[in-house]
């Protein structure tokens, strides 16, 4: 977000997501710029990518991340329909509530070491798909 978005201007946001299935998964990233910088967009993603690879987590950013998803996870109990929705999901998966211990204590220790780690793993270079819409 800090280098798109507050250094390069090219798009006002960018987000990224982990979809988990029974089987399988999936992670994207998101964003809308404009036609004349979209291959520079691109560049910077793959760039932020690499660093997550190369390099460490600085606490300080791990922080707010951990604190982001403390929230997120409290606000997806926020009220009958999103606690049900919370609850059918553990059912799908076969899991009882103890799975939001072990959630809560990932986030709270995990280390930039096992980040970089599964970075390493799973966001190798040459598997991403990439789809541009609008006039390029």
């Amino acid at each position: 977000m800090s280098n798109i978005r507050e250094d390069k201007g090219y798009t006002y946001g960018i987000g990224s997501w982990i979809i988990s299935r029974k089987d399988l998964g999936y992670f994207a990233i998101s964003t809308e710029v404009g036609a004349d910088v979209y291959q520079d967009a691109l560049s910077e993603i793959y760039y932020e990518i690499d660093l997550l690879t190369t390099e460490l987590i600085e606490e300080d950013e791990l922080e707010v991340v951990r604190n982001y998803k403390m929230g997120s996870l409290l606000k997806g109990f926020d009220g009958p329909f999103s606690r049900a929705d919370k609850l059918r999901g553990l059912l799908n998966y076969g899991l009882d509530t103890s799975y939001y211990d072990g959630y809560i204590k990932k986030i709270l220790t995990i280390k930039p070491e096992e980040l970089n780690d599964v970075a390493k793993r799973y966001l190798q270079a040459g598997t991403f798909y990439e789809v541009v819409a609008g006039k390029i």
